[in-house]
């Protein structure tokens, strides 16, 4: 299992699912393939399905077709904020393992509800936090321990 090739499909190709994941994953093909995309843009879908070398057949403008069934062993869900706990409950359903972008939810009845989904169906829900490492973090951090805005 070590050496496995994770399969993943990716909904909302944008800035996260396009550019950040997306292109990181692309590039650690020892590791994973992308096998699927979907995106409400026709656009965005056709650009990072040449760019991660997705064939047209595994690209999908509808939501609904996509969860059709599942598609890959890893579920990237970079869509809407709003989108993303009724995405993820489906995507358990339909037995994914999933990285989540966040915020995952401001309502805390859908976290809960989300929590028991990923307990049901013993399958892995991450958050993303990844801006955490970005330059403009870290000299935040820098700038708030050294004082620079006062005590906090």
């Amino acid at each position: 299992m070590a050496n496995k090739v994770l399969t993943v499909s990716i909904l909302g190709v944008g800035a996260r699912g396009g550019e950040a994941y997306g292109r990181y994953i692309h590039q650690n093909a020892d590791k994973f393939n992308i096998t699927h995309l979907c995106d409400i843009s026709e656009e965005r879908l056709e650009k990072y399905a040449l760019a991660f070398d997705v064939k047209k057949e595994n690209c999908f403008l509808s939501e609904d077709d996509f969860f059709a069934e599942k598609r890959s062993d890893v579920l990237l869900i970079c869509t809407m904020d709003r989108q993303h706990v009724d995405m993820a409950e489906k995507a358990l359903d339909l037995g994914y393992d999933i990285l989540l972008e966040k915020p995952v939810s401001d309502n805390g009845e859908e976290l809960r509800r989300l929590v028991r989904k990923a307990n049901e169906t013993g399958r892995v829900v991450m958050v993303c936090h990844v801006l955490r490492y970005t330059a403009m973090i870290k000299k935040l951090k820098e700038v708030i321990d050294n004082g620079g805005i006062g005590r906090l």
